[in-house]
């Protein structure tokens, strides 16, 4: 597998981690943007609980852990040429 699959293969897994978290989540979630932006503000309060957290963490944990490793391969790529 060359660097361009490997982030390609973490995006994926980032964005269904994401998924899989969100379809699962109990809460709510508020975003406000005003500006001047630092009057801006994100809140989320709530939880995923049972295969959604079991399922979704690693997913995205993994796809964060590829995305570095393919940013360090494309940086050494790039030293390279």
């Amino acid at each position: 597998m060359n660097a361009r699959g490997l982030t390609i293969v973490a995006d994926c897994l980032v964005l269904l981690g994401l998924v899989i978290l969100g379809t699962g989540w109990n809460g709510s979630a508020n975003v406000t943007g005003t500006f001047p932006f630092h009057s801006s503000s994100v809140s989320l309060t709530g939880s995923a609980t049972g295969t959604h957290a079991l399922l979704g963490v690693p997913t995205l944990l993994l796809g964060l852990v590829l995305m570095l490793i393919s940013l360090v391969w494309n940086a050494a790529d790039a030293m390279q040429r």
